[in-house]
């Protein structure tokens, strides 16, 4: 707890925001006059500086007094915290708890980072706690140590649990025998007392014997080991000293406290430790950024599932009682904690307890905003550290505003608020629920507003609950920075949704609030622009003013106090200034990203922080830009002394020293000749790499043909080209990597051989990942299946159309389409004997009759070719188990002219023919015509897309006997298809 807040230091805080405004108003009302009514602006120039440079001192005030007011809600907040003491808290426990689930998202961290936070989250003084690692790690590493984080990672959870399972089963014991011996009457002895006392004691030695075993490599293993390990042992130590002297005394306590102290250790101990990877199933969204991690398990709470195999490799779906491999319980409240980050042992409980108190039934988040972890050993993580915890007190003086924001590294959420917000989307067929916003980097900052509208509050504990890591080098504070300034613009604009919905509760929409919020999310940008044209633009003369440095004075008296308290220097607030000059380009990056996004709509990619123990490299621009800066600002000087502007020099003068001390303290010269140097080699020297094409993806399904299975021996590996390498894939199965899939590669045909495309005369098919699905063809009279349709998936997104378009730029998109062919054939082997297949088929390879031939004489199943532009001399020399369907026909007189044409045994019907088949008389009119006309020809109606049963029945009653779509059956892979169609 902080010491309390002096009158002194409150009366000084208000006294500089007094200060910050007169001057501010003052130094306005003074230069309006001089340039604009004494005319000192006589030109547009002129004009238009005087009204810039107004603008950005105004824009710089602001943000000094959002600082200066949120300190002082700070002050007053602290002042009136009540800590809860143990005698409000240990009955809390003793009763029915509220269900908590600790979600540790991680991302290729070093093992022992990991088992800290892990460790702290375990040791949370909260019954029954489950703690899950979130382990986001690539499943197929590329190198040695990204393999060994992932099977460290991977081995934690059990290591953990299996580790506290030692002193929890002698507590758990020892209270068994405990709650024997007291009987009804619950008289407790002094022997009650000291066997309590001893668990104590055994509980305390345990925790000093595993912070012993701690590896000490850095700082922030020092303060696990002080402040959580040995601090939560001194307290149960404690605890057993005051039992043994009660016993001594012959003094006893009534039993329900003895249940109460012993559930205590039961709730330090008594932990789920497990680990969960949502890389590994299909059905998961794989988007890289934290945010999804969590959505992805919180998405699966409540549920039971059983893994099933796809072709795309391992989903998660929803399993039948007693099938269930995953049971994810839905707890009440959900715990976020950053891999790197340490909480508290009474975090949970302090935050749970105030969360189900009747005041505070409407927050969705409790959270204590996060510290820098003390005793840094570098210069630039002790000033970056710095920052943070001025953080800590401006985001807990915007919760006196009603201004909170949830600050992500840490948090306890309501699972019932996080369910209002759930946005639910698909990707393919798979459900994939947001509750926590990814459109931009700093996704807690969105998922606030998404909070605010539903009429849920936030609420910042005033006690530091929670440290995290602060990075230690310039390249990796670079890439962190960057990602916290990318964001705030783009949601910028969906602060009135959430103050439209308050005003529509009856809720008084207050300025402060208003204030406070637009500046934590525009702030950076503006003061980072403002401060550059200040740099860079030399301003009239006459616009200077000294008197301007009382503007900023009083913010940085403040802030030098605040540090003080902190524990830091005063004079780090100089420290701070510089350190925040060599980051404006930074600041700058984030922003702009921002705006590009805001532009394009194209998010930005979500970048980690690096987590290493040497030195990240640093970006060219962040390294060229601030070297810029100290030459532009050593310029300034010399310009100012020439003119002679002695107010503009002292400011060029302190931003000079300032940016030339922290690029040498924080970056480091020879840093930053090596990073240069390096990003020059790797520009000039980069490795020379075989060229490949764009990989034709697709996400959704189309249609494309197929053809016979391939029988295939090896060595048609080596000589079929492209069309023999896909048979050798689904023949063996080998290269495919999962069932069902399939997969073309750059195969150089074997000499002598012969390509069977037009064309160039090499391969260099590029690789194409897909698999086939089947959509069941239903008898609408019986509902009998009569066939299947084959439709192929490619596995990362483009249609089969569009990658046979990009194939016939290289001349290969026989070859391709001929591959799609084989492999339905393939596929379809355990379809049903009968059923025929349809298969979609190319008009330039439906044109090679004699290597269509080739291909179908692979198979004895009924086939049917579904052809979109033919001729009739392009189905003469087809194969005699062959039939021909007219592919996307409609219900008018073209149809009619095709049945004529091309004599086909079907005819199909695509959705727009359906519309308005249930209500339309001339609509059925005209399709009752076209089945009486295709009868009379030997041609059969396929109806495609029927969505609906009233779709179904009105093409019964036209007299359409065979049709497909979503409501009779979805495209799925065979053993779905088949399963589905059984049912």
């Amino acid at each position: 707890m902080p010491p309390p807040v002096s009158e002194g230091r409150i009366a000084r805080g208000r006294l500089a925001i007094v200060l910050t405004i007169a001057v501010w108003a003052g130094y306005l009302a003074y230069t309006v006059f001089e340039q604009f009514i004494v005319g000192k602006a006589n030109t547009a120039r002129l004009a238009v500086e005087a009204i810039v440079y107004m603008l950005v001192i105004t824009a710089l005030t602001a943000s000094a007094m959002a600082y200066l007011i949120t300190r002082i809600g700070f002050f007053y907040r602290s002042r009136s915290h009540r800590r809860a003491p143990r005698i409000a808290l240990d009955p809390f426990l003793a009763g029915e708890t509220p269900a908590v689930t600790v979600l540790v998202p991680s991302y290729q961290e070093d093992e022992r980072v990991i088992r800290t936070t892990l460790l702290s989250a375990a040791l949370q003084e909260y019954p029954d706690l489950r703690v899950v690692l979130l382990i986001d790690d690539p499943q197929q590493p590329r190198t040695r140590a990204a393999r060994d984080m992932l099977l460290g990672a991977r081995a934690l959870p059990g290591a953990i649990e299996a580790e506290l399972a030692v002193p929890f089963t002698r507590v758990q014991a020892a209270y068994e025998r405990f709650e024997q011996g007291y009987g009804d009457t619950r008289t407790v002895t002094l022997g009650d007392m000291r066997a309590l006392a001893a668990e104590y004691r055994f509980a305390a030695g345990w925790l000093y014997g595993l912070g012993r075993r701690q590896e000490m490599v850095d700082h922030t293993d020092v303060f696990f080991v002080e402040h959580i390990v040995n601090r939560l042992a001194g307290d149960l130590g404690t605890i057993a000293g005051a039992l043994e002297q009660g016993a001594e005394e012959e003094a006893t306590v009534p039993a329900e406290r003895l249940v109460q102290l012993y559930r205590r250790l039961l709730a330090i101990f008594g932990v789920s430790v497990t680990g969960f990877e949502r890389k590994r199933y299909v059905s998961l969204s794989s988007e890289p950024n934290k945010a999804m991690n969590l959505n992805s398990y919180i998405g699966l709470m409540g549920g039971s599932y059983q893994e099933v195999s796809t072709p795309l490799g391992v989903a998660l779906v929803s399993a039948r009682p007693g099938r269930a491999q995953l049971t994810i319980p839905n707890p009440d409240y959900v715990l976020t904690l950053d891999a790197d980050s340490v909480l508290l042992p009474e975090y949970a409980l302090r935050l749970v307890h105030l969360l189900e108190q009747s005041a505070h039934a409407r927050d969705a988040v409790a959270q204590t905003p996060y510290s820098a972890f003390p005793g840094s050993a570098t210069r630039i993580e002790r000033i970056s550290g710095a920052t943070t915890d001025i953080q800590h007190i401006v985001h807990q003086g915007m919760t006196h505003y009603g201004a909170t924001f949830w600050v992500g590294a840490n948090a306890v959420l309501r699972k019932k608020a996080l369910d209002d917000i759930c946005e639910v989307a698909f990707e393919g067929d798979w459900e994939i629920k947001r509750y926590i916003q990814d459109r931009t980097v700093i996704e807690d900052t969105e998922s606030t507003i998404d909070l605010g509208v539903h009429g849920w509050t936030l609420y910042n504990y005033p006690e530091r609950l929670a440290y995290s890591a602060t990075p230690p080098d310039f390249g990796s504070l670079c890439i962190q920075r960057q990602r916290w300034a990318n964001g705030g613009l783009l949601i910028l604009s969906r602060l009135k949704d959430q103050f439209r919905a308050k005003s529509g509760r009856g809720q008084k929409n207050r300025f402060g609030e208003l204030f406070l919020r637009v500046n934590y999310m525009a702030s950076i940008f503006w003061s980072s622009i403002c401060l550059v044209i200040m740099l860079a633009y030399p301003f009239n003369a006459d616009l200077l003013n000294p008197v301007l440095l009382l503007v900023s004075v009083p913010y940085f008296m403040m802030m030098s106090a605040d540090l003080k308290h902190l524990g830091y220097k005063r004079s780090d607030v100089l420290r701070i200034y510089g350190f925040n000059l060599i980051l404006l380009p930074v600041n700058l990056s984030g922003s702009f990203a921002s705006l590009l996004q805001l532009l394009t709509g194209e998010k930005s990619q979500f970048k980690r922080t690096p987590k290493v123990r040497n030195r990240t490299t640093a970006a060219t621009s962040y390294l060229i830009a601030p070297l810029a800066l100290i030459a532009l600002c050593a310029y300034t000087v010399v310009r100012d002394v020439q003119l002679h502007q002695w107010s503009n020099l002292a400011f060029a003068v302190i931003n000079l020293v300032l940016s030339l001390y922290a690029m040498i303290a924080f970056v480091g010269l020879g840093n930053t000749v090596v990073d240069l140097l390096t990003h020059v080699r790797d520009w000039l020297y980069r490795p020379v790499t075989a060229k490949r094409k764009p990989a034709i993806t697709a996400k959704h399904s189309a249609k494309a043909g197929a053809t016979p299975a391939a029988g295939g021996h090896a060595e048609a590996r080596a000589t079929a080209g492209a069309i023999g390498d896909w048979a050798s894939v689904l023949h063996y199965g080998g290269e495919a990597g999962s069932a069902g899939m399939v997969a073309v590669r750059n195969t150089p045909a074997a000499p002598g051989a012969t390509r069977r495309t037009a064309g160039t005369g090499s391969s260099s098919f590029e690789e194409f990942t897909f698999f086939t699905v089947f959509q069941p063809i239903f008898d609408l009279d019986s509902g009998d299946v009569a066939g299947y349709e084959a439709l192929t998936r490619f596995a990362d997104g483009s249609t089969p159309q569009g990658g046979l378009a990009a194939a016939e730029r290289q001349g290969l998109h026989i070859d391709l389409d001929a591959a799609l062919i084989r492999a339905a054939l393939a596929s379809a082997g355990t379809l049903p004997d009968g059923a025929w297949l349809s298969l979609n088929v190319s008009p330039e390879l439906l044109r090679r009759t004699g290597e269509l031939a080739q291909l179908l004489a692979e198979t004895n199943r009924p086939i049917v070719l579904e052809v979109h532009d033919a001729d009739r001399a392009d189905l003469e020399n087809l194969p005699p188990n062959v039939r021909i369907a007219v592919d996307d026909a409609g219900a008018g007189y073209d149809s009619l002219a095709r049945i004529e044409q091309l004599k086909p045994a079907f005819l199909k019907l695509n959705p727009a023919a359906l519309t308005e088949i249930t209500t339309s008389e001339a609509r059925q009119a005209a399709i009752r015509s076209l089945v009486t006309f295709a009868q009379s020809h030997d041609c059969t109606l396929i109806a495609e897309g029927i969505e609906t049963a009233p779709q179904r029945d009105a093409l019964l009653a036209c007299g359409v006997p065979l049709g497909q779509g979503f409501y009779l059956g979805r495209p799925a892979p065979v053993e779905r298809a088949l399963a589905h169609a059984a049912n």
